[in-house]
């Protein structure tokens, strides 16, 4: 509540993360985020902050014990869009890379780069990395060609 009064006070943008802290965590992982990130909300508007300063980030690594977790929450990550705010996707160097491609956190840089393009393409808005040029390209790229989605749709 702390952090969302200052928020409100100043008029600061709000990143509203789903962790561990302070909930019994419900098997399905969708379910999970929507509850923490309900209840989070509540606390925030209650405080003052208004919707526009609002973003959600369900919190790659966090509370997501195994990497299983975090690759269901990939890609289920769409489903995240029904709360009706702009989502942040932060999977930079994480250890769910590490069980998929066999590296040291280090070496993610390219494991990253391949999440924030599936994020991208699922929604995300945006993103906190370790390693910006190759992300930056990555969703460049993705950029484009969703920019062509679009296009070839009108």
């Amino acid at each position: 509540p702390g952090v969302a009064r200052v928020a409100a006070e100043t008029g600061a943008g709000l990143v509203i993360m789903h962790t561990g802290r302070d909930r019994q965590k419900l098997p399905d992982v969708i379910e999970d985020q929507f509850s923490f990130l309900r209840k989070s909300l509540e606390i925030a508007r209650r405080s003052g902050v208004a919707d526009d300063q609002i973003v959600l980030d369900p919190g790659f690594g966090f509370a997501k014990e195994t990497a299983e977790e975090n690759l269901d929450l990939m890609a289920r990550f769409s489903e995240l869009d029904a709360l009706g705010f702009p989502l942040m996707a932060g999977t930079s160097r994480k250890r769910f890379i590490g069980a998929v491609t066999g590296r040291d956190a280090s070496a993610r840089g390219a494991g990253t780069a391949a999440t924030s393009v599936i994020l991208r393409l699922k929604g995300a808005q945006l993103f906190r990395v370790h390693d910006v040029a190759i992300n930056v390209d990555a969703l460049a790229v993705a950029d484009a060609m969703l920019a062509r989605e679009t296009t070839a749709q009108a």
